[in-house]
């Protein structure tokens, strides 16, 4: 919705009485949207009304209501419809964020140019859906990652450098030696020593993988760096919304079978001081989710991939009949919103794989 509300945020003009959701009165011309122009993280929206559209909207809140419930009228209808209807006849790729706010004026200082059965035009700024960076490939291969070394067990080091020499077998069958002869088959100009230092660098990198998350905790810090995306403090808000809204429906649930407690918890929890402090503890984490969210897209477009299909069908079967085995919630498979999610963490692996494999390692003591 558009509000007469200025971009500093100050109190907005009252009006006693709006109509947005009634029927329309008079036949006008309704409000036009005359040009959308995307500067930075925001949309510079210029709309132009008739002059029988600022008329007829006075003759319908009533001459007792005056200007400002006019005004008000045509803000909280005419222009939204007007936009609407832009967006969907240009098929205009911008997504706005929040609520419209007046540009380059106050509400009172719109109000008093504003004149009903003369034309009006105004200029509105709205926040704006982030763009996916486009990237080169040297901005995300290569990066600098500081990971704490693990161990390489024996066993594994002498399996991975048997599978190397069957590889190459010599003209009779046998295995060769790993001498340098061996690696300038590898790699041209590549010496034994060089060959053995790979073999270990990259099993020290797998180690890490399965050790634990520390490399992909390293790479999404790396390509967050890498990859600058500013995420609208109006996005942060819709989603920390949308987490807190599902932090109060299990409140809620719990509330109705559950004790006191349980029911004065759903209570604190529905205060507006309740999600501020929830809003503070969590801004910045969803902040940086989005960011990476984005840089993780911005990777996976240069790159190419496409979601195996397969792959992730027989991974959800694996993690149903692992909730099955564990007594947890079972998902629906069928869940559209379920399988979506699913599918970006197949991509988001996969790019942090691909950063993490051809990233420059510093090994911690």
């Amino acid at each position: 919705r558009l509000r007469l509300r200025p971009a500093g945020g100050e109190r907005p003009v009252p009006a006693t009485r709006l109509r947005s959701a009634g029927p329309r009165l008079c036949a006008a011309s309704p409000a036009v949207l005359t040009k959308i122009q995307r500067v930075g993280a925001e949309a510079i929206l210029c709309f132009s009304l008739s002059a029988g559209a600022t008329g007829d909207a006075l003759a319908e809140v009533g001459e007792a209501e005056g200007s400002p419930a006019a005004l008000s009228l045509l803000l909280e209808r005419d222009v939204p419809e007007a936009l609407a209807a832009a967006m969907q006849s240009n098929g205009s790729s911008l997504r706005l964020l929040g609520q419209a706010q007046l540009a380059g004026e106050s509400p009172e200082e719109l109000l008093a140019r504003f004149e009903p059965g003369e034309p009006l035009s105004l200029r509105m700024a709205a926040e704006v859906w982030p763009e996916v960076p486009l990237v080169q490939r040297s901005s995300y291969i290569g990066l600098t990652l500081r990971l704490r070394g693990r161990e390489v067990e024996g066993a594994k080091r002498e399996e991975a450098l048997l599978e190397l020499r069957r590889r190459f077998p010599r003209p009779d069958g046998s295995l060769p030696e790993l001498d340098d002869q061996l690696a300038a088959e590898v790699s041209s100009g590549l010496t034994a020593a060089a060959l053995r230092d790979l073999v270990e660098e990259r099993l020290k990198r797998e180690a890490a993988l399965a050790a634990s998350s520390a490399a992909f905790e390293a790479a999404e810090e790396a390509l967050l760096a890498a990859v600058a995306v500013d995420i609208p403090a109006t996005m942060v808000k819709e989603r920390a919304r949308a987490q807190y809204a599902e932090r109060c429906r299990q409140a809620e649930a719990a509330a109705l079978d559950g004790d006191a407690a349980s029911r004065e918890e759903l209570r604190s929890l529905m205060t507006w001081d309740a999600f501020s402090a929830f809003l503070a503890s969590e801004e910045a984490a969803i902040s940086r989710s989005l960011a990476l969210s984005f840089a993780i897209e911005a990777v996976s477009s240069a790159e190419g991939l496409a979601v195996d299909e397969q792959a992730v069908t027989d991974n959800l079967f694996l993690y149903v009949n692992e909730c099955k085995r564990n007594e947890r919630p079972v998902p629906d498979m069928d869940d559209p919103a379920f399988r979506e999610s699913f599918e970006a963490q197949y991509v988001r692996e996969a790019v942090l794989r691909l950063v993490v494999d051809h990233a420059q390692v510093e090994w911690l003591p």
